[in-house]
């Protein structure tokens, strides 16, 4: 179904004006991004790009980058990419550039960065090898760039050399950016500091939603200076949830009024204070059998826990350890070891992970491809009977909780995944020795910890990053729905100086940064309720304005 969002982003492709879609949650914000492709393959093909020119979009993640390839019938047209991808993509050929990039980039690094190496150092090493990007870590003397650094060489090349923007502008005419909230601040900028700046600039479509920004490396926002160069597009259609749940969702936010666009239900949104439970029993069975008996709602259908916090779902998940490892690092690396972002954590989940669960599903042709970067190709028979002995031997070990000492060794032993090279160094002993108080020594602590824990604590952690348990976090729900949910509100689990739920609620929090933090965390889990929401709140006190959220008749003290 068309909407009017859908027509004010029609019209800014004819009139070729760059805009900015907030898309509320439920609202179709992909099905509006789907629909300008299709125009631009359509009737608006000959308008907009020319024989020799191509679509950009950009995605924060693969889940989606494969989504948008599918629904645009993999139309050759659309380059549909990271936004890493697509950025090492448009810097690459230029190693000449790249260097002294890289150099640039090395010596804004703070002084005691892990990262930084010795000028001189640098500018030799690099006289006889190229630059390039890869997953295993970063190492500039060897001219690796890693995730993190792909995004500051790139910007400072975008910075200091225009023609980069005029050769991009002239391949993409138009490029597209999904969930633009979740960009990091440097990519923003090369977009629209340098981008949208060139001679003949692209257009650029932001698609994506403020109050939805849940990584803690995303833009959120864009600045005043930025949206300026935009055209506003608001898109206030509710598709997905209940009508009850739809009016809560109004009273978290004031920028966007939804309003039920589909065939919602009329269904419920409860709050209920649990203070004083044992948080480690089931709050799931709790607090539905507080509703029964206060309100008489029965919920139906499936029911999805989601806690706002991490401290619960660890425990109850069996990655404690795990948890606890990160949590001494520091509110920064926690928050990035929970939504998957930490370099190590993503490491295991998106490489030895998948081989190993793909391998217990019996999937040998998923699992040989997944090995496809090792040294030794996968080729002759006694190749293949040894990489099968080495997986059936990881599995074995995994399963009597070996270490994830123990599991990395016997990986790069057996040769069968090239390490982060972080870990490599980890088990070989190699770190560096670091100083009392300085990263170094820091780090050294983290990997010694790290490994000692059971390996199958990691499994654990990625089947709730995967969404694969009953419960999970905000960020394993991004973008799904669910019949029925229920939130939990844990202050005592949470950072208190990131976030804090029942000052949130009571509107009395004077931290303008903690309150976007903690409303949009908030307003993200509650949006995935098609029927009815539960929120269950483990403070001790009901927040004083509470009924203004919830209604009084939907309150249970």
């Amino acid at each position: 179904m068309t909407t009017k969002a859908d027509t004010k982003i029609l019209k800014c492709l004819k009139a070729r004006r760059s805009f900015l879609v907030d898309a509320g949650a439920g609202s179709g914000k992909t099905s509006s991004l789907i629909r300008a492709l299709d125009y631009i393959r359509g009737e608006g093909r000959g308008a907009v790009v020319t024989d020799s020119q191509r679509v950009a979009c950009v995605t924060f993640t693969n889940v989606a980058k494969e989504e948008i390839i599918e629904r645009t019938e993999y139309d050759p047209l659309f380059v549909v990419s990271t936004i890493h991808d697509f950025l090492w993509a448009a810097i690459k050929p230029f190693q000449k550039e790249l260097k002294v990039a890289l150099k640039i980039f090395n010596e804004n690094l703070p002084v005691r960065s892990r990262r930084r190496q010795d000028q001189k150092e640098l500018e030799d090493s690099l006289g006889s090898i190229g630059v390039t990007y890869s997953d295993r870590g970063a190492n500039f003397l060897e001219g690796r760039l890693f995730h993190d650094d792909l995004l500051g060489v790139a910007h400072v090349m975008f910075r200091d050399y225009p023609m980069l923007s005029k050769l991009v502008a002239a391949r993409f005419p138009v490029i597209f950016v999904d969930e633009y909230q979740d960009t990091d601040p440097l990519v923003v900028s090369v977009l629209l500091d340098y981008l949208a700046k060139a001679n003949s600039p692209p257009l650029l479509g932001f698609f994506g939603d403020k109050m939805q920004s849940i990584y803690s490396s995303g833009v959120g926002e864009l600045s005043s200076e930025h949206s300026d160069l935009l055209v506003p597009i608001k898109k206030e259609e509710n598709y997905r949830c209940s009508k009850a749940v739809i009016s809560l969702l109004n009273n978290v936010r004031t920028d966007i009024e939804q309003v039920p666009a589909g065939n919602n239900l009329q269904g419920a949104a409860i709050y209920v204070n649990l203070g004083g439970i044992d948080p480690n029993g089931d709050l799931s069975i709790v607090a539905q059998q507080k509703v029964r008996e206060s309100l008489g709602v029965e919920l139906e259908g499936e029911l999805k826990v989601l806690f706002l916090t991490h401290r619960l779902i660890a425990r109850k998940a069996g990655y404690e350890a795990l948890w606890n490892v990160y949590n001494d690092l520091g509110g920064f690396a926690r928050d990035r070891f929970q939504s998957g972002e930490d370099s190590i954590a993503k490491f295991f989940i998106e490489k030895i992970e998948s081989v190993i669960e793909s391998w217990r599903e019996g999937k040998v042709g998923r699992t040989i491809s997944l090995l496809s970067n090792r040294a030794k190709p996968i080729a002759a028979n006694d190749e293949k009977s040894r990489v099968k002995s080495a997986l059936d031997e990881l599995v074995v070990l995994i399963d009597s909780e070996g270490t994830v000492e123990e599991v990395l060794k016997h990986i790069k032993n057996s040769e069968l995944l090239p390490l982060l090279d972080d870990l490599e160094m980890g088990i070989l002993g190699n770190m560096v020795d670091g100083q009392v108080g300085t990263p170094e020594e820091k780090h050294q602590d983290f990997m010694a910890s790290l490994l000692a824990i059971p390996y199958i604590e990691i499994s654990n952690y990625c089947d709730v990053i995967r969404n694969n348990l009953p419960y999970s976090t905000k960020h394993g729900v991004k973008g799904d729905q669910f019949q029925n949910v229920l939130v939990v509100l844990d202050d005592a689990g949470a950072n208190w100086n990131q976030y804090s739920f029942s000052k949130l609620l009571a509107q009395t929090d004077t931290s303008e940064s903690r309150i976007k933090r903690s409303r949009n965390l908030f307003y993200v889990c509650c949006s995935r309720a098609i029927d009815k929401l539960i929120v269950a709140d483990l403070s001790e006190a009901v927040p004083e304005k509470i009924d203004e959220l919830f209604g009084e008749a939907a309150v249970i003290s």
